[in-house]
């Protein structure tokens, strides 16, 4: 690299070349399982890897050693390898295995004894075997490669698969290979797949095994969703009603704390399941995209592995879909609800105030009425007090010898100091009172 290089661009070019497929022989047998992980699983399974890296002394790639690896166990020609990936919220194991003959019976009866001698070299490194590695089997899968004719019905293959009905198609553009499944559970927990193929190539091989794992996978990760979507469906349509029969009430503020109860219990599952339904949209897309690669053309009177999961696998992830979008949809209304109402609210907050304040206005005025009323009388007060006062003034002088008339002074007098008193008042209040 050269210095004028970004600094990420080894690790962003490096990205294209991770999680390569492995070269396979023409009978290799993949034992898949992939492991949902929780708390203290993640580390478990690095330490199983790093442990088995260790005890075998190989290399550990620098770029992606974290999240994938390729592990011989034992050489060809009874080759077994180990391919560890780790994903955001589970890891795969596939424990690829070189045979020698073609099956002629049910695969579980063989798979037993291919697992048991996977786990023993384990066993020998002192490491647990592959369903110890850390976290909860979410799926398993055993695939099978076999180079051989072509089946030309599900009847010549039925026997492997106990008689139940087959899924099947003919796979690659090239039409040179087969796909078959019962897609059911056996008692070890696998799920049996057979490709028999007319000269495959190793890589090719290699893309067509991580696109069979990779289906089963995404699939069981998406459906983690599904009995989500399933419990929500019921209060669910509670909450919908609920909220229908707040809009139409939709009046005071006691209605307020309903919709905030409900708000909050809406909010709590999409915190609770958001992300469990994002994670679903997308592992079912992953699902798709796989189905889509591998190239089915029908074969007559069997259903390809494309239109069953069409037929089984799409509704219930319309479902969760449709959930996803009733638990957004519910918000938004929600929050308009809450929108409406806090809005009245305050209609009506603020026409109580506008009637407080002319309420406040008209007692304004009704005082001041009262005021002057009072200031009138206090001026017929005052000046009836001066009057008095003046009266008997001028009959204490007329007693003196004095012909004084007491009651004609009080009488000029009172005008007089009616205006005084009156004026003073005038004086006091523009003074104080400007406006």
């Amino acid at each position: 690299m050269r210095s004028y290089d970004h600094p990420l661009r080894t690790l962003l070019h490096e990205e294209v070349h991770a999680r390569p497929p492995v070269a396979l022989w023409p009978r290799d047998r993949i034992l898949n399982q992939a492991f949902l992980l929780k708390g203290d699983d993640r580390q478990q399974q690095l330490d199983w890897i790093n442990a088995i890296n260790e005890q075998t002394k190989q290399t550990i790639d620098p770029n992606h050693g974290q999240t994938f690896r390729i592990i011989e166990l034992r050489p060809a020609p009874q080759r077994i390898i180990i391919k560890w990936e780790l994903h955001g919220e589970f890891s795969s194991i596939s424990a690829m295995i070189q045979q020698d003959q073609l099956i002629t019976e049910a695969p579980i009866k063989s798979r037993v004894v291919l697992e048991n001698e996977v786990n023993q070299l384990l066993a020998k490194l002192n490491i647990k075997p592959m369903h110890e590695a850390g976290g909860l089997r979410i799926s398993a899968i055993d695939v099978t490669f076999e180079d051989r004719e072509l089946f030309k019905g599900a009847d010549e293959v039925s026997h492997l698969f106990s008689g139940n009905t087959l899924i099947g198609s003919t796979i690659l553009t090239n039409q040179k290979a087969q796909l078959w499944t019962d897609l059911q559970v056996n008692e070890d927990g696998y799920i049996s797949f057979l490709v028999p193929h007319a000269g495959m190539g190793s890589r090719q091989a290699g893309r067509v095994a991580r696109r069979i794992t990779e289906v089963e996978i995404y699939r069981m990760a998406s459906m983690l969703a599904f009995p989500v979507a399933k419990s929500l469906s019921g209060p669910l349509r509670n909450a919908e009603a609920e909220l229908s029969e707040l809009s139409k009430e939709i009046s005071m503020a006691q209605n307020q704390e309903r919709i905030s109860t409900l708000a909050s219990k809406i909010e709590e599952w999409i915190s609770e399941h958001g992300l469990r339904f994002t994670a679903a949209e997308a592992y079912s897309q992953l699902t798709a995209k796989n189905l889509e690669e591998l190239s089915e053309t029908s074969l007559p009177g069997v259903q390809t592995l494309s239109e069953f999961m069409e037929r089984r696998f799409a509704p219930a992830m319309s479902t969760c879909s449709w959930t996803q979008r009733r638990l957004r949809e519910l918000s938004d209304r929600i929050s308009r609800t809450t929108q409406i109402l806090r809005t009245r609210i305050e209609f009506v907050n603020e026409r109580q105030t506008q009637e407080l304040l002319a309420s406040m206005d008209r007692r304004a005025k009704i005082q001041l009425r009262l005021q002057a009323t009072v200031e009138g009388v206090s001026v017929l007060v005052l000046t009836y007090y001066a009057v008095s006062l003046i009266i008997y003034m001028a009959k204490g002088v007329k007693e003196l010898g004095l012909m004084v008339p007491a009651e004609l002074i009080g009488g000029a007098s009172a005008p007089i100091i009616a205006y005084g008193i009156y004026a003073l008042h005038k004086l006091r209040k523009k003074k104080f009172d400007p406006d």
